[in-house]
């Protein structure tokens, strides 16, 4: 019976030897992956979401957006201390977001905000790139994520490999150009797809909306703070036009938000580039088309 014990005791530690190896593996792990690899990568919106929570530059102007923010508007043309804040696949809530914690901070630089034209609405994007910062991000997001998301490695199963992606990339890309969180195409897509895109927006019907709790939160906002924000509205391609039933709510919406705030500044750009060689696709401008329009927004800051 002794000896049964002894066994038994010393199967008990190798077990709990096993269990602490695997926790103190899971967070070195954990903290190496994060530190080196997730917020090593300016252009992934984990590393975004990191630097909006736990960075503060005084001189920093950021930019805010979805991908049409992170792929229409070049950072280094601006100047020095911008730097673009653009997610894909986001929407208002996101920026809603950003803008919130942006202005906690000690700063009274002014703040860009890439508008677009489908309103204030939800879209989350790719949860990745709020793992990292679970805690902070739920309450902003529809999606509420899995139970998962706050335990250290396992909340990363699945989606090493597109971290690992972004950083690369980060590094070397040979179709794109980063810029300060920014991301640009280089190539210009053939006419034939580019033609393809066009038949397939001028079907597609686009209408403006305004959910009423995101308009609270950010007309809430922007009275609580004395800083400048400008709300910019880049380019689309005239195709996308076609079928938008209520483009002059969004133009009075966009107006009534101009007049009413004195810290508010709307610059319309929707018509702004008329080349369909500088596009991506419709909704989006390639390299070529984004330095075009940042330079332009550059001259308007001047005058």
């Amino acid at each position: 019976m002794e000896k049964k014990n002894s066994y038994i005791f010393s199967f008990s530690i190798f077990i709990f030897k096993i269990f602490l190896f695997l926790i103190i593996f899971g967070y070195s792990f954990n903290y190496f992956f994060e530190n080196q690899i997730i917020f090593k990568s300016e252009i992934s919106g984990a590393s975004k979401v990191n630097k909006i929570l736990k960075v503060n530059n005084s001189s920093e102007i950021p930019i805010f957006g979805s991908s049409r923010a992170q792929g229409n508007i070049v950072p280094s043309i601006l100047g020095n201390n911008y730097f673009n804040y653009g997610i894909d696949g986001t929407q208002s809530n996101i920026w809603l977001y950003f803008l919130e914690h942006e202005l906690k901070k000690e700063k009274n630089t002014p703040i860009i905000i890439n508008f677009d034209l489908k309103g204030l609405i939800y879209s989350d994007g790719d949860l990745g790139n709020f793992i990292p910062n679970w805690r902070e991000s739920k309450q902003y997001l529809n999606d509420k994520g899995e139970f998962y998301y706050t335990i250290p490695f396992i909340k990363y199963f699945g989606r090493f490999e597109k971290y690992f992606k972004y950083f690369i990339n980060n590094k070397v890309n040979l179709t794109k150009i980063t810029d300060k969180g920014g991301s640009f195409e280089k190539f210009q897509v053939t006419k034939e797809i580019f033609n393809k895109d066009i038949e397939k927006r001028m079907n597609t019907e686009t209408k403006f909306k305004i959910e009423p709790e995101l308009n609270r939160q950010f007309n809430n906002l922007i009275k609580s703070t004395n800083r400048k924000i400008i709300l910019i509205v880049t380019p689309y391609h005239e195709s996308c036009f076609n079928k938008f039933d209520n483009i002059n709510m969004a133009t009075n919406y966009l107006n009534k938000i101009d007049s009413l705030y004195n810290n508010v500044e709307v610059i319309d750009f929707k018509n702004g580039i008329k080349e369909d060689n500088l596009f991506k696709n419709t909704t989006h401008l390639n390299y070529n088309g984004a330095v075009k329009i940042t330079q332009k927004l550059k001259n308007h800051f001047k005058n």
